[in-house]
């Protein structure tokens, strides 16, 4: 079992990867302060700080295990290491995943409510508020396309980034790199949604049945709300993937949403694709340009990349879209996640599931390089952009500047330029 979980921790980005084998649980560490309940009010407190001045989903984990691990001791090193690893496995924003976990493993069932709906909340505000002035004239007669397209260069950027940074830590051995090319073939190609859950499921399923472990056998013993939930969450990716009507992709769209969120595996910018998919139609009214700017804005924003989904809600629907987006997205991780947690030590220990996740997560990294395709193919060839993506690479990744002050200064170069008469 101890080989399983070592070798679970190495699958996860590099960031919590190596943090995790460099940080052994010393005795002071095993003493955590159990005794003590954390109460709902402070838990909530504490989590929706932290997710308030979190930009992206890492700041949020290690923010996390700064105040829980170092601070207050309510975990050691190694069991918050394993949070982490198990948040990856699911499918979902990272953070707030790791943030249930939390709110599990100190107050139950509540306290994963409470814990969630608090990683949510800032960002639900902040990005909705932003969807509501985006919607009056004033905003729209400042977005300048021109603006806009240095954005999209950054974001690429970024995502770009993301995608060298996994696939170093995640791809590793020939079938994995085989999965990832495969998997960038078809994504680049295809806009089907069937394709993005049948792609996930053969990836899976390849690394399962290649595994050199016989011991493929899981035992469950499931209770009737456990079975329950299982088919529920199948019957929404199977509706995410089944081709509809236009009248039933509108009116369905909150549930295959939550099916879509089922397949999204290794972060927010995974979702560009899966998402554009689903909202940027005629029948929803969600242009390309505005779906565009909303992954473009979306790192200025508090929380994961994810962020951009109360947005897109509010587009759709108003108040009652953003509401019903963030619910549809993230609820249904949440209580995953909760279900896995309950179930782990059999998942853990055995070495054909574990397989056949590392080959899942190494097919999930073409979802960020059609994302990158995506956004620059909108970006006019110009020497300009080019100029603005080295900056944005050098900043991001050998200065480590955070993603907002590179927005910033993208976007006071660009005012400045304006105001000097250059476009």
């Amino acid at each position: 079992m101890t080989d399983a979980r070592t070798e679970r921790r190495r699958s996860a980005p590099a960031l919590y990867a190596a943090h995790a084998h460099a940080h052994e649980a010393s005795p002071q560490e095993a003493a955590t302060t159990h005794e003590r309940p954390e109460s709902l009010w402070a838990l909530f407190r504490i989590v929706f700080g932290l997710s308030a001045v979190s930009w992206g989903g890492l700041a949020l984990m290690a923010q996390l295990e700064i105040h829980y691990v170092d601070r207050e001791r309510r975990f050691t090193r190694l069991e918050f290491s394993d949070l982490v690893a198990l948040a990856w496995m699911v499918p979902g924003a990272v953070s707030c995943n790791v943030a249930v976990q939390v709110g599990h493993a100190l107050r139950g069932r509540a306290g994963a409510w409470i814990a969630g709906l608090a990683s949510v909340l800032p960002f639900f505000c902040t990005m909705s508020a932003f969807a509501v002035f985006y919607h009056t004239a004033f905003v729209r007669s400042l977005a300048s396309p021109a603006l806009l397209d240095h954005f999209a260069v950054v974001l690429a950027a970024l995502i770009a980034l993301t995608w060298y940074r996994q696939m170093r830590s995640l791809v590793r051995g020939p079938l994995e790199w085989g999965a990832a090319v495969l998997a960038c073939a078809v994504l680049l190609y295809t806009h089907n949604a069937a394709a993005f859950v049948l792609l996930l499921v053969s990836a899976f399923a390849s690394g399962w049945f290649a595994s050199r472990s016989r011991d493929g056998h899981l035992e469950f013993s499931l209770s009737l709300a456990d079975k329950l939930l299982t088919l529920t969450l199948t019957v929404l990716i199977a509706l995410f993937a089944m081709p509809l009507s236009t009248h039933y992709q509108v009116a369905l769209i909150w549930p295959r949403l939550a099916g879509a969120g089922m397949t999204l595996f290794g972060g927010g910018f995974s979702a560009l694709p899966v998402l554009k998919t689903l909202f940027v139609t005629s029948a929803l009214g969600v242009s390309a340009h505005d779906f565009t700017l909303a992954f473009a804005l979306s790192p200025v924003s508090p929380g994961p990349l994810l962020n951009v989904v109360p947005f897109l809600g509010y587009l759709t629907q108003g108040w009652l879209g953003a509401v019903s987006a963030t619910l549809a997205l993230f609820v249904p991780s949440g209580v995953l996640i909760v279900l896995a947690r309950r179930h782990l030590h059999r998942l853990e220990a055995n070495a054909r599931f574990e397989h056949g996740m590392r080959v899942l997560r190494a097919a999930t990294t073409a979802f960020l390089v059609t994302a990158v395709v995506r956004v620059c193919e909108h970006v006019p060839f110009k020497p300009i952009y080019l100029c603005t993506a080295a900056f944005a690479l050098v900043c991001l990744g050998r200065f480590k500047v955070p993603v907002y002050a590179v927005y910033a200064s993208v976007a006071l170069v660009y005012g400045v330029a304006v105001a000097l008469g250059y476009r």
